[in-house]
């Protein structure tokens, strides 16, 4: 694990029974700001609800930049968690974040 959120996070989704994994060789294509393109690695894959989970406290510009290109590109799949409060109220069935370009706004914490 990378941080301790993450480590809660998988604690977490333990607790709630949710089937999970961390898979390196699992990547998801972006575009840079320069249209550069880079391969983004999820932080967790939950194969029952085919979502993967970002755990994310800092959010630098171009890791905004990041997600909102992963987003687009992969509609409906992923599941931003931005503070450890984020992690504890996760549920089951969990949900993707829902993205709307112009008012969905990421790192708002």
């Amino acid at each position: 694990m990378d941080s301790s959120w993450e480590v809660a996070c998988a604690k977490r989704l333990d607790e709630l029974g949710v089937k999970w994994t961390r898979d390196t060789s699992l990547k998801l294509q972006y575009r840079t700001e320069k249209l550069r393109l880079r391969n983004y690695i999820p932080d967790f894959y939950l194969p029952e609800y085919d979502i993967y989970l970002e755990v994310k406290g800092y959010w630098t510009e171009a890791a905004k930049w990041k997600m909102k290109d992963i987003m687009v590109r992969y509609p409906n799949k992923i599941r931003l968690l931005e503070s450890l409060e984020d992690i504890q109220d996760l549920t089951v069935p969990v949900k993707c974040t829902p993205y709307d370009p112009k008012k969905t706004v990421i790192g708002k914490k």
